[in-house]
């Protein structure tokens, strides 16, 4: 290589990695912030510190700070990086974010005698019948033939109507309300196990029922 070779790659400028757009901008960015930080300056050294004066104090705080802001984005803007990490208020909201919500889980169960099959199951199907279910893979309902069934279509219509199921007595029940300790995994609507689901989670029982 020549020495006039090596004197022109000395001579080429350097490449440039940052535009000349975000250049410009955290130019002003930095002219505007040193204008307004000398002027908050200013105020807070004419200031005596008196409650007459907080208003004021805090609208050059909000103001400065904007600044400030807007100086940090165009210095990421030109750079890829934030000199100051201005993320104070994000953090305090994602540690309200992070407080456990009020939750109470209604746990019951009720054991039930079938007395009368033929006056549960006559329920059942005109429970069906005014509350249809969706169709099955044939196209129908499935019908009632089971006190199960009987019991699930007027459960449909009624709720937890355990008092009142046509030739059916109630043999015991309980009820619990608790409030659940944390960390709290809600129940899985769509589990293959939903035994597993319905037991009360760990934490404390603020009222309970009970029929026998």
């Amino acid at each position: 290589m020549t020495e006039v070779n090596d004197q022109q790659i000395l001579a080429q400028p350097p490449e440039q990695f940052f535009s000349e757009e975000t250049r410009l901008a955290l130019a002003e960015a930095s002219r505007q912030l040193t204008e307004r930080l000398q002027a908050h300056t200013e105020a807070l050294l004419a200031m005596t510190g008196g409650p007459e004066e907080q208003a004021a104090l805090y609208e050059h705080n909000a103001a400065l700070e904007e600044f400030v802001e807007g100086w940090n984005e165009a210095v990421f803007e030109h750079t890829g990086t934030a000199p100051l990490l201005l993320e104070e208020e994000d953090l305090e909201d994602e540690e309200e974010e992070d407080e456990p919500e009020h939750v109470i889980s209604v746990v019951s169960r009720f054991d039930l005698r079938v007395v009368d099959p033929e006056a549960l199951l006559a329920a059942g199907r005109a429970a069906q019948e005014r509350h249809p279910v969706e169709l099955d893979e044939t196209g129908e309902r499935e019908a009632v033939e089971s006190a199960e069934q009987a019991i699930y279509e007027i459960s449909r219509e009624l709720g937890e109507g355990w008092f009142e199921l046509p030739g059916v007595d109630l043999v015991a029940g309980a009820r619990a309300y608790v409030v659940p300790e944390y960390p709290f995994e809600p129940l899985e609507a769509d589990a293959d196990d939903v035994l597993t689901e319905i037991a009360a989670p760990n934490g404390s029982v603020t009222h309970a029922e009970t029929w026998a």
